[in-house]
């Protein structure tokens, strides 16, 4: 039951003075307010302005009729639930019938029954009260139905009377005036070749009493497509249904979402191609194929040689661009092969062609007949690649690599097949650019063996496992010991004492090289300070390699300067040894660090001299004081004349550009006579010593220079 509020406002308009003293008597005792006047004129004012809960209205009045009043009343906005009772002594039927075509809520004749008034009026108000809250919630359901663009409909088995909600007509883009009130309005929304298919539904739920559900397509008048979503639930009585309430609702946004999450579910918003997912369903149906009938396939896995350096160098959006064009290249030229078949299952034309996620895509061949066909698909491949890629006014060379996997041999299932391909794919690229490599057992185990040293190398840091040897640089002129180089080793727990050449490269590949190379530079300094403090060769200089990450991460300068201050070592008792390639990549990168670095105080070499592209040009800007001869140019010393004569050009390089040098890899002292005759007064290698522990080597630096400096007093 609606609950009235606390005191209702009554207005009562009639001219009888008695009337009106007596409604406000005993509707006042009763809790009601009122608000009684005597004319017509002044009550459409009140209504007007006082907006009342209920009026009583006597028919006849001094100066408006009070038909026209009440037709007045009716007329304010907002008033169309307002209940209005009439009072009249007339009891003809005409009377009666017209107040209520005007809107009358009620018709009291007079004299007025007073005991039971107020219960009457109770009973009004509580009707009004609950018709306002139907009409309320039926606009909240039209609104709610109009969001969800959802309608109901109504169907009468035994007499085809069909009923539509208002947003049934929105939904299925029927005109009002065509609306027979028939089921076969709901077949005429429909195109033709789906009217069966709703007329079956409909009658299975007639025959055997259960609810159906739809999705059917629907083309409004005019010409939108969209996709509706009916419903139906049988009302069964006797045992037989003689309605049926439905729903319809359109689905049209929701399909369009639910196809743009399956795209992005199983497609590469960048390329358009299959993405990962989708090139494993796609796989294992081949292979199943290949299973039941003994057939063969191969995957081609195809890798972009540096394609980081692209999105480092020119921007991710210039690297999605690579991507696009790529991808283009490489679906024109797989379909365009005659080594694509299609299977009963699948139409694997369109779904050959893969990218499993960043720079990796895929091609699946069918039907293989030997491997060599993958092969000449990978040639194809090369070949199309080979012609330059054009991007914002410049032109862009790719270098591909490809591992190729074959089933069946490769693989027991998808997972397997995909991770041996990818062990393919990689060994290609440690082989250079544009190459091939089928996969083989040996390269699973390597790549588990790498995958094994990369977990324990991660962990090597924290274990206190990374140790550093020292090897020194002879002065052979004065025979004294002027610096060292800190060398990197890993005392692993399990193999021994590892060299740098085995694990280096796996720290590069997986991201740790910047981690290991800043914890040399901090011990080799800190060695270096515990040295000077134990007067051990003052003077001496450590030389630390720097990595290309190292030294390419942003304030590389400021972080040198900090480790330095934070141990109390002088800068310039610190050398950093680069390569060429790192110093000559980026230039104007590298300059703004060496002049950091030079404005600090420490000192750069060039490590390898000779064996990467130098350029005087650039070798003239760099603000760098030692050159390293590789030990490849000495190896051969004095013996080949090709090596005497690069070793010479190095050193007459270094005079004139007034820079110290030292020669790696002397084991003989014939290459150290050679070198020293040359003018090289420092250098380095197993002639003197191997490189070895910090205790070790500070007891060779003291034994070394003792017995010489000794040996020059005597």
């Amino acid at each position: 039951m609606e609950r009235l509020p606390a005191r209702s406002l009554i207005l009562a308009i009639d001219d009888d003075d008695m009337v009106r003293l007596m409604l406000q008597e005993i509707l006042q005792k009763e809790e009601f307010d009122v608000i009684c006047v005597a004319n017509g004129k002044q009550g459409l004012a009140l209504a007007a302005s006082k907006r009342p809960n209920l009026v009583l209205l006597d028919v006849m009045l001094p100066d408006i009729n009070g038909f026209d009043c009440l037709q007045t009343i009716k007329d304010i906005p907002g008033n169309a639930l307002l209940p209005v009772v009439m009072l009249t002594g007339m009891d003809d039927l005409e009377s009666v019938n017209r107040a209520f075509q005007l809107g009358a809520t009620d018709f009291i004749p007079k004299p007025l029954n007073w005991p039971t008034l107020p219960h009457r009026l109770r009973y009004l108000l509580r009707s009004v009260a609950t018709l306002d809250k139907l009409a309320r919630s039926e606009a909240e359901l039209r609104k709610a139905q109009k969001i969800a663009q959802l309608g109901s409909w109504h169907w009468s088995v035994a007499d085809d009377r069909m009923q539509w909600s208002e947003e049934v007509f929105n939904i299925l883009g029927t005109n009002r005036p065509l609306f027979e009130h028939k089921c076969r309005d709901l077949f005429k929304s429909v195109p033709p070749s789906e009217v069966g298919k709703l007329q079956q539904a409909i009658d299975l739920c007639v025959k055997n009493q259960r609810s159906f559900r739809l999705e059917l397509p629907i083309c409004h008048h005019d010409g939108a497509n969209h996709v509706v979503h009916i419903q139906g639930e049988p009302v069964v009585e006797n045992n037989l249904v003689s309605h049926i309430h439905g729903t319809v609702q359109d689905i049209t946004e929701r399909r369009h979402i639910e196809e743009r999450v399956r795209f992005l579910s199983y497609y590469d918003p960048l390329t358009g191609l299959p993405n990962r997912t989708l090139f494993k369903e796609i796989l294992s149906q081949a292979i199943s194929y290949c299973t039941r009938y003994g057939r063969v396939i191969s995957t081609l896995f195809i890798g972009i040689d540096r394609f980081k350096r692209i999105n480092e160098t020119l921007g991710p959006k210039i690297g999605d661009q690579v991507l696009k064009m790529f991808a283009e290249r490489l679906l024109t030229e797989v379909r365009e092969c005659d080594y694509i078949a299609i299977n009963a299952d699948y139409d694997l034309s369109e779904m050959t062609v893969s990218r499993l996620g960043g720079n990796e895509f895929t091609v699946l061949l069918n039907h293989i007949e030997d491997a060599r066909d993958s092969v000449k698909v990978a040639k194809r491949i090369f070949h199309a690649m080979q012609q330059a890629f054009p991007v914002d006014n410049t032109e862009l060379f790719l270098g591909i690599n490809i591992g190729i996997a074959i089933y069946p041999g490769d693989g027991q299932d998808e997972d397997s097949f995909i991770k041996n391909g990818e062990f393919a794919m990689n060994h290609a690229s440690e082989h250079g650019h544009n190459n091939y490599q089928f996969f083989s057992k040996s390269l699973n185990v390597a790549a588990f063996h790498k995958l094994a040293m990369e977990n324990s190398l991660r962990r090597a840091i924290e274990r206190d496992e990374l140790q550093l040897y020292y090897q020194a640089k002879i002065n052979i002129r004065h025979q004294q010991v002027v610096g060292c180089e800190a060398l990197i080793r890993w005392q692993h727990p399990e193999l021994g004492l590892i060299g740098p050449s085995q694990f280096i490269p796996i720290a590069e590949d997986s991201g740790l090289i910047a981690q290991i190379s800043d914890w040399v530079l901090e011990n080799a300094s800190r060695q270096t300070m515990d040295w000077q403090q134990s007067g051990l060769c003052h003077g001496l200089i450590m030389a630390v390699n720097v990595s290309a990450t190292q030294f390419r991460q942003y304030g590389f300068g400021r972080q040198v300067r900090e480790v330095l201050t934070h141990i109390g070592l002088e800068p310039r008792y610190l050398r950093l040894e680069l390569t060429e390639t790192i110093l000559l990549d980026h230039i104007d990168d590298a300059l703004v660090t060496l002049g950091e670095l030079q404005a600090l105080g420490v000192k750069i070499s060039i490590d390898d001299f000779g064996t990467g592209y130098s350029s005087l040009s650039y070798l003239k800007k760099l603000p760098i004081s030692e050159l390293k001869v590789d030990h490849c140019f000495v190896r051969d010393l004095p013996h080949n004349e090709d090596d005497m004569a690069i070793t010479a050009a190095i050193l007459a390089l270094a005079d004139a550009l007034s820079l110290d040098v030292v020669a790696e890899g002397v084991e003989n002292e014939d290459q150290a006579n050679f070198l020293l005759d040359s003018g090289c007064e420092v250098v380095q290698g197993f002639l003197y010593n191997k490189p070895m522990p910090a205790e070790e080597f500070a007891a060779f630096v003291r034994a070394f220079n003792s017995q010489h400096l000794f040996a020059d007093k005597a």
